[in-house]
């Protein structure tokens, strides 16, 4: 509300909109405020679920099998239950209990086939819930559960060796056979669920997740077949098409940061190890970092401010940490270090407009 006060009557001293329609804005607006009463509350609920939990747990090993498979289950359907009749209208109570309902789930996927012996590893049991979590997401239309099934999804597919972040440290030569791409397709397939269950919910975070995780797949599969170096190249010219698309602000986001991730990695001449860049190609390094800067400056003035303007930022220190932090004595590096954030602190809103006149 103070910084809609301050626009309003900046707007009003520039004649843009008179004193009534000033007052008339800011009385659309109210400042709201948490209650005690509902903090207390929140708090007692769950410290209540945390104590019943305690008691359960420490309780667990008297009761019999079948009654703690019922106690799950029961538990479940309770919050289903309490689901259907709170959280129809999307509140956070409902969704609440729709979460408590998958925690359940995760805890009976865990605990159930250790009393039956079953083995049961880490990676089906994230997988399983995962495949739930998208399920439960879908039928309710809810964003939470979503967003539980990618986490879970990404870990799964790390657990399986289908998506390792660890790749783009990259075999400088091809590995994997062009026909093996697709090999496990089961992770393939929980991409495709998940991108399903954004299909149904529409939710901007649950898209912006969803193209995380393809891409980490994607990147992976294609460093075994092409090697880390052509990878990270191919996904940074894409990158920077996308950064142009001109049609989706959130496709031209997702491009600058595909741009300036693997662009920034590519400033390292470790990782142009490969064979075909040897023989007097040490430059390609400083030629990336020149075009990744060139083309964050170009979005920076097509209004990409915040996004082109810190991944320049990374670049610059990327270079000053590596090559000259080190050749200062330390008192005189911490100064000059954070002389430059201080600098660049009070000049980013000045740059900000200087690229958007």
């Amino acid at each position: 509300m103070e910084f809609l006060s301050t626009e309003a009557t900046s707007w009003v001293e520039a004649g843009i909109i008179t004193d009534e329609q000033a007052e008339g804005i800011l009385s659309l607006y109210t400042v709201k405020s948490r209650n005690l009463k509902v903090i207390l509350l929140i708090a007692g609920a769950v410290l209540l679920g945390l104590g019943g939990a305690s008691f359960i747990m420490a309780n667990w090993h008297k009761l019999g099998r079948e009654f703690r498979v019922v106690l799950i289950g029961g538990l479940y359907v309770a919050s289903l239950t309490a689901w259907m009749f709170t959280g129809r209208s999307g509140t956070k109570t409902g969704r609440a209990f729709l979460l408590v309902g998958s925690a359940v789930v995760g805890a009976g996927l865990y605990l159930i086939p250790r009393m039956y012996d079953v083995k049961m590893t880490l990676e089906g049991i994230s997988g399983l819930w995962a495949v739930q979590a998208a399920l439960t997401g879908i039928i309710s239309r809810d964003s939470w559960e979503v967003y539980l099934s990618q986490a879970l999804s990404l870990l799964w597919l790390n657990l399986n060796g289908a998506v390792n972040v660890f790749a783009l440290q990259f075999m400088p030569t091809s590995k994997l056979a062009l026909s093996e791409f697709f090999e496990p397709m089961s992770a393939f397939m929980m991409v495709m669920m998940l991108w399903l269950s954004w299909v149904v919910i529409r939710d901007r975070a649950a898209f912006m997740l969803n193209v995380m995780i393809s891409l980490l797949l994607l990147a992976s599969r294609m460093s075994l077949c092409f090697g880390g170096t052509w990878t990270m190249i191919i996904l940074a010219v894409f990158g920077g098409i996308m950064s142009f698309n001109g049609r989706d602000n959130d496709a031209e986001i997702m491009g600058l940061l595909m741009l300036g991730v693997f662009g920034l990695l590519l400033t390292w001449p470790e990782f142009w190890r490969g064979s075909e860049f040897s023989g007097g190609l040490e430059f390609l390094p400083v030629v990336n970092a020149v075009i990744v800067a060139g083309i964050m400056l170009v979005n920076v003035y097509r209004g990409h401010s915040g996004t082109g303007i810190t991944f320049c930022g990374l670049l610059a220190s990327r270079y000053f940490f590596d090559h000259l932090f080190g050749y200062l004595p330390k008192a005189w590096g911490f100064t000059l270090t954070g002389i430059i954030f201080v600098i660049a602190g009070l000049s980013f809103g000045k740059v900000r407009k200087f690229w958007r006149r």
